[in-house]
């Protein structure tokens, strides 16, 4: 009896993973193509795989226009009939693709999995190879299908809204503080869990997004910045609390005028987990901010805050 494989595409979007050591000696992100770096990995997998280059960059040079473009060719290639879709790209924004394809992808009956590599692929020990196989497996399995942005990492599997990068050098690179992963990866074996109740979706927008700048909230931090950002061309501040949700006491007229103006603010928390709360009575605590329309952001970090205000922004909502 002849099983079909599954098919799977794999958008690359470059980075370590696909790199190539360059004359200097040092690494060149994402100068191998998707077929270059497939190849030069010998992936032995399950699934009838299809490759394609939509970007060779390092990570810190990606832009929305590029994820509002993944998005686009992912829901193609589910139209066309793949089973699930993998994005290879650089560590350094993969939290940030993964969040904001969560919020603006729809794709119900496909798996969609981000992952990448914290060596470079001729590094002795490297992990891109086996990522690159895990997410190919878990994008492929039925579980998977209709679970939002998944991040495959070291044989872990997490969700794109607790998901962050937790190390700039070791092969465990991301973790998912206070919640752990919802998943993990055995060769050809697939353990996921529900995810949590997906956020809320944007499928139809279309690049550009609002610009909203992160303001981190630091002992002694100006309050001249937020009026700065807002000059400069801000349509929104996301405040990047302390603690429980707060920020400076004298940030607060400025905040309160920001507000009066109609300037949409976010606030979440620098910590690495933990919700916000309205705990405290003092200038500058949550409750404060929240009574002027500030918009609470539970567990997200500042830059997941800031996308999702933007697609807010962008919306209407």
């Amino acid at each position: 009896m002849t099983t079909t494989r599954p098919r799977i595409t794999l958008f690359a979007l470059g980075g370590t993973i696909a790199s190539l050591r360059g004359e200097s000696g040092r690494a060149v992100a994402g100068a191998m193509t998707g077929a270059e770096l497939v190849t030069s990995l010998a992936l032995d997998t399950r699934v009838e795989l299809e490759v394609i280059t939509l970007a060779q960059k390092p990570s810190n040079a990606l832009q929305l226009k590029d994820i509002f473009a993944v998005r686009d060719r992912c829901a193609r290639a589910v139209a066309d009939g793949a089973a699930g879709v993998v994005i290879s790209q650089g560590t350094d924004m993969l939290e940030d693709s993964a969040f904001l394809l969560d919020l603006i992808t729809d794709l119900p009956d496909a798996g969609l999995v981000l992952t990448g590599a914290q060596r470079v692929p001729y590094a002795p020990g490297s992990d891109a190879g086996p990522n690159i196989r895990d997410a190919i497996t878990t994008a492929a399995a039925p579980a998977a299908r209709g679970a939002g942005a998944l991040v495959v990492f070291d044989q872990e599997i997490h969700e794109a809204r607790h998901v962050r990068k937790v190390s700039s050098h070791r092969l465990r690179g991301f973790g998912s503080p206070g919640h752990g992963p919802i998943g993990h990866v055995d060769g050809a074996h697939v353990d996921l869990r529900a995810a949590a109740a997906p956020m809320p979706r944007f499928v139809g927008l279309q690049p550009p997004l609002p610009r909203v700048d992160i303001l981190p909230a630091a002992m002694e931090a100006s309050p001249l910045l937020l009026r700065a950002a807002v000059e400069s061309g801000a349509r929104g501040l996301v405040l990047d609390g302390l603690g429980r949700g707060q920020v400076p006491p004298d940030w607060m007229p400025e905040i309160a005028a920001l507000r009066q103006a109609g300037l949409p603010i976010a606030v979440t928390s620098s910590t690495l987990s933990g919700r916000l709360g309205t705990d405290y009575d003092y200038p500058g605590c949550l409750a404060e901010l929240t009574a002027l329309g500030v918009q609470p952001c539970d567990e997200l970090s500042a830059r997941k805050a800031r996308l999702l205000l933007m697609c807010r922004m962008a919306a209407g909502a």
